[in-house]
């Protein structure tokens, strides 16, 4: 297992240059660049002005000079300042001269993306595994069909649109939860129940889109391990020894039905970070897929090869730990790893 970690993580680097090279330079071939935001919008914006502009984030320069300055930055894990007004660091913090402390935009966007992800993923689990239980158990029942007819229109079902029905009938028709944002107007002079009450009236929304597809595929993923599983040899044997069902349901068939889980909740670890720039951005949530969302728009470079570089990382990382745990989960995996 060690000798096979080691090979792993030596070839995530050539991967991740790899990775890092193509989305560069299929951004480059998006047209416009910053100028386009910048100094598109203002009239009185001179030729001459739009050349400082390029000069001064270096986008006059080859492409491929800009990928080697954008690629040892990268090595130090200094993603440059966003090309926005505002000059913001892109990762991590920076302290000034007078000792003020700047965040990183993606610094501070990530803590709330991985609020709503993990409660998200929470979520699917609840739901998704009993659901996919039941429906197996039922196979071609009313209630299988009825679960069944759930996953698909769960599947059907354009996030976006189910955003907004929800958002008209929940904060304007009735008025029950916010439709924007994290905070209400006068959080801040609220007791601390109360603050964390609007703020869970906040996520609810948000949560409720970014797991409903989730739970979808993980039941039907659930439900047809079951089914497999059932019909093993061993689920007969253990039955046959006067083992009880629950004892067999849940103590052998679901263990063994659950093991193709682990990959993919190994490859979900980058959507916990990536975040959803559809339930963000319609829900004006600052996280990291809003911010995603707003660089691609405002052809701000930096922060758009921060995002999409910290992604190929967790990916890259993620399905590491699925092999590693399936190995560690199936002993014949295992066996064919160390040989």
């Amino acid at each position: 297992m060690l000798k096979y970690l080691i090979k792993r993580i030596f070839w995530m680097i050539p991967l991740l240059i790899g990775i890092s090279l193509i989305s560069f330079f299929i951004m480059h071939l998006a047209p416009g660049d910053i100028t386009t935001s910048e100094a598109g919008f203002n009239p009185k914006a001179s030729e001459e002005s739009r050349q400082k502009l390029l000069e001064l984030y270096s986008l006059d320069k080859p492409v491929i000079v800009q990928y080697s300055l954008w690629i040892k930055r990268m090595a130090t894990l200094d993603f440059g300042s966003s090309f926005a007004s505002h000059q913001r660091p892109v990762f991590w913090q920076t302290r000034d001269k007078d000792g003020n402390i700047t965040l990183g935009m993606i610094q501070e966007a990530l803590p709330i993306t991985l609020l709503i992800n993990v409660l998200s993923l929470i979520l699917i689990i609840s739901v998704a595994l009993p659901l996919g239980v039941i429906s197996a158990l039922n196979q071609n029942q009313p209630t299988d069909r009825g679960i069944t007819l759930f996953v698909f229109i769960g599947f059907a079902i354009p996030g976006f649109w189910l955003a907004l029905m929800l958002m008209y009938w929940t904060g304007v028709q009735h008025t029950w939860l916010p439709i924007s944002g994290l905070q209400s107007i006068g959080h801040e002079n609220m007791n601390w129940f109360g603050q964390i009450r609007d703020t869970l009236k906040h996520l609810v929304l948000p949560v409720f889109i970014s797991g409903i597809t989730g739970l979808a595929g993980i039941s039907l993923f659930v439900r047809n391990g079951m089914l497999e599983v059932l019909h093993q040899d061993y689920i007969t044997t253990a039955r046959s020894k006067g083992l009880s069902e629950k004892r067999v349901i849940y103590g052998h068939a679901l263990r063994n039905a659950l093991l193709p889980l682990i990959t993919i909740f190994g490859l979900s670890i980058p959507g916990l970070i990536g975040g959803s720039v559809i339930a963000e951005s319609i829900f004006a949530i600052p996280g990291m897929g809003k911010l995603f969302y707003d660089a691609v728009l405002m052809r701000d470079f930096p922060v758009i090869m921060g995002i999409l570089t910290i992604g190929a990382v967790l990916t890259l990382i993620g399905n590491l730990i699925a092999d590693l745990a399936y190995a560690w989960a199936d002993p014949r995996v295992r066996r064919g790893v160390v040989q």
